[in-house]
């Protein structure tokens, strides 16, 4: 990744990055689609996000073939200064006809279809999640090589690829630290919709992968495995991965793009690792539940239980 800094005067789409990886991916995606469909460059704020940040999360996407430029230090709003700044250009934007703004900021998870149409013709800064497939279905081929990583696996993980390769891979993803933040020790908040799936999904979508594949063979990637090892039956071969930790999550990632098929968890980071996973055949099982609250939007070809 081109990690030398920018001022942009001309035309062009700045999209802040924040918040987890799976987030992250979905900030790039939206802004890289949209700076494709203008003809204009992409520029990453991979500084006005972070500083704040409650649950210590930082910048992630230099481990990715992502050659954007990021933003100069002056232009960010990262100080007091800037973040006094950036209260001025959201009230300034709020009122101002879409396609005239300057600074765009998601006021609802909910799809906004003028970001689809919308051709910059001056600087756009953006600010939001942009959790939505239609951002930029379009351009698939363009993501899958600015996903391609570029870290240099550990030589754990290259053999457990290696084995990944071998079978009908299966990665299943169990997320229960929602609001958690990345500290020693961290333990899930009580269940709660919001955050939680409730565990029988896990069986019904494992029975029912089962029923679609042939040998099965499940890596299990989780931020709190022990209650995945308690919790999460598989009566099939099953290896729980779980030496890389939360501060090598890109490892976890790699590997379980990996995989052939995928169970995903309410998480967009999973989401990521199955859309990414370039097997024609894949089945994609995804938790009903999830869709409108830690997930907005999924391909019509994945199975909703």
């Amino acid at each position: 990744m081109n990690t030398s800094n920018i001022k942009s005067n001309g035309p062009a789409v700045t999209a802040q990055i924040y918040n987890g990886l799976g987030n992250q991916l979905f900030q790039y995606a939206t802004a890289r689609a949209l700076s494709l469909r203008s003809g204009v460059p992409l520029i990453l704020d991979n500084l006005s996000g972070f500083p704040r940040d409650y649950y210590k999360r930082s910048y992630q996407l230099h481990h990715f073939n992502i050659r954007q430029q990021c933003i100069d230090p002056s232009q960010s709003y990262a100080t007091f200064a800037g973040r006094i700044r950036r209260r001025a250009q959201r009230l300034l934007n709020r009122n101002r006809p879409f396609e005239k703004r300057s600074y765009i900021q998601e006021m609802s998870p909910a799809l906004e279809p003028r970001l689809t149409g919308l051709r910059v013709t001056r600087r756009v800064f953006l600010e939001g999640n942009w959790q939505h497939e239609d951002y930029f279905r379009d351009f698939r081929e363009e993501l899958l090589r600015d996903f391609a990583m570029v870290t240099k696996h550990e030589p754990a993980n290259v053999e457990l690829a290696r084995k990944i390769e071998s079978v009908q891979a299966v990665c299943l993803h169990v997320r229960r630290l929602h609001g958690v933040p990345n500290v020693a020790n961290a333990a899930p908040l009580p269940t709660d919709s919001r955050c939680h799936v409730d565990p029988s999904y896990y069986s019904r979508a494992v029975e029912a992968l089962a029923g679609r594949v042939e040998r099965p063979y499940f890596f299990v990637f989780s931020d709190f495995p022990d209650w995945a090892r308690e919790n999460v039956r598989i009566p099939f071969p099953v290896e729980f991965v779980t030496h890389n930790g939360a501060d090598k999550d890109y490892e976890d990632f790699w590997l379980m793009g990996l995989c052939r098929h995928f169970i995903i968890a309410n998480s967009t980071f999973s989401w990521w690792a199955a859309w990414l996973a370039n097997n024609p055949d894949k089945i994609v099982i995804a938790p009903r539940g999830a869709i409108g609250l830690t997930i907005h939007s999924v391909p019509d070809s994945w199975l909703l239980l």
